[in-house]
């Protein structure tokens, strides 16, 4: 969990724009960098990243979501369960032989891919015929909510009793409203469009991140300035109130429950971290636009602003600065300048994922060679 909101916090900065200058605020502008923190190595930087793809798995899984979101299924009777089916089970789960809680249902609906169970169960349903009972030997995953579970093997006996699936038809297609697609091959190859710009995305992400913290895990820090942590800490709480408010309609509270299983004394000191790591970035940052002379001039964040201007609606630079943390904005470009050039004199690694799960290539690049922009679901047993 504190993972996820790591990565969060990370992004987060933009979102504190929107919270205006805290009183007695601290900005790395205002300090000297060096005084806080003793950089390591940070050109040449080596980190692994997994390149971006999409399989045509993918593409059934996201169409078969959709499709189950406004469409019903239709019994399928002459043949073997597939990825994207729903099928109808019972089934009893096993711990050293004798039946676990929660582990045993009857008429269950589940769609295979969709992760709703451990790993493995819904994979070893494929290939079996309805009246088929299938016995499937599994662990729970090490970080399994349930303790008593965490990492156990177990055995799960399954009948399917039924199958069903949802048919994509060119009308279908039609009725989505997409411009220029209007057939089943236009609207896989549009899916596959999406899924990929998000997986680069996510690719970016990730390189940005492990080069960050390759180059942060190599420095050292003396006390930070508990003004700027304290305006990071707002910056975080800010962003996952909003996330809660907006994306979930929640409240704060109950969001960090619900989410990451966390009651409030919790998620504070969670935020309290993420506020000391950004503070720690930011510094970094900092600390390398002035040994790499990587400071926006007067000329370009001037720029920079204007262009917020102009993108966002605002009447002028005065509107926006009244209305924004302009300071806070100031950092984030520095820190995208910092990103940029430190990924410039990164040597990359891209792996290549297969469609065997043991087997992968391995290309070598610099930087410049690579391309490079929440539901989570639950592993449970039952629902």
């Amino acid at each position: 969990m504190k993972k996820k909101i790591a990565l969060l916090a990370t992004t987060a900065l933009v979102a504190g724009m929107l919270t205006g200058c805290s009183k007695n605020a601290t900005y790395v502008s205002e300090i000297d960098a060096a005084d806080f923190v003793t950089l390591g190595e940070y050109k040449g930087i080596e980190v692994t990243v997994e390149e971006a793809s999409v399989d045509e798995a993918e593409v059934n899984d996201y169409i078969t979501y959709v499709l189950s979101m406004t469409t019903t299924p239709t019994e399928v009777t002459d043949r073997a369960v597939q990825s994207g089916d729903t099928v109808n089970i019972d089934y009893a789960g096993y711990q050293d032989g004798v039946a676990f809680d929660g582990g045993t249902a009857e008429g269950q609906s589940l769609t295979i891919g969709s992760g709703q169970f451990i790993e493995g169960f819904e994979e070893g349903l494929i290939g079996a015929n309805i009246g088929d009972e299938v016995t499937l030997e599994l662990s729970f995953p090490d970080d399994y909510r349930n303790a008593e579970l965490a990492g156990a093997a177990v055995t799960f006996e399954v009948k399917i009793n039924g199958i069903s699936a949802y048919e994509l038809t060119d009308e279908y297609v039609q009725g989505l409203g997409i411009e220029e697609v209007s057939t089943v091959e236009e609207y896989r190859d549009y899916v596959h469009e999406q899924l990929y710009a998000q997986a680069v995305s996510e690719y970016d992400s990730n390189l940005k991140n492990a080069i960050i913290d390759a180059v942060l895990a190599d420095c050292v820090f003396k006390e930070i300035p508990e003004k700027m942590v304290e305006r990071y800490y707002g910056i975080v709480e800010e962003s996952m109130t909003s996330m809660a408010t907006n994306y979930y309609g929640m409240t704060l509270a109950d969001y960090m429950q619900s989410y990451y299983g966390m009651d409030e004394a919790t998620y504070q000191e969670s935020f309290k971290e993420q506020a000391s790591l950004m503070a720690q970035r930011y510094i970094m940052f900092q600390a390398i636009a002035d040994v790499e002379d990587l400071n926006m001039t007067d000329e370009e964040m001037a720029k920079a602003l204007e262009e917020q201007v102009i993108s966002y609606g605002y009447e002028s630079v005065e509107q926006f600065k009244e209305e924004n943390d302009a300071e806070t904005y100031e950092e984030y470009l520095m820190g995208d300048e910092v990103v940029a050039f430190l990924i410039d004199n990164a040597v990359v690694t891209n792996t290549t994922a297969t469609d065997t799960t043991e087997d992968t290539t391995v290309e070598e690049t610099t930087a410049e060679e690579t391309t490079t922009e929440e539901t989570t679901t639950e592993e449970t047993t039952a629902e």
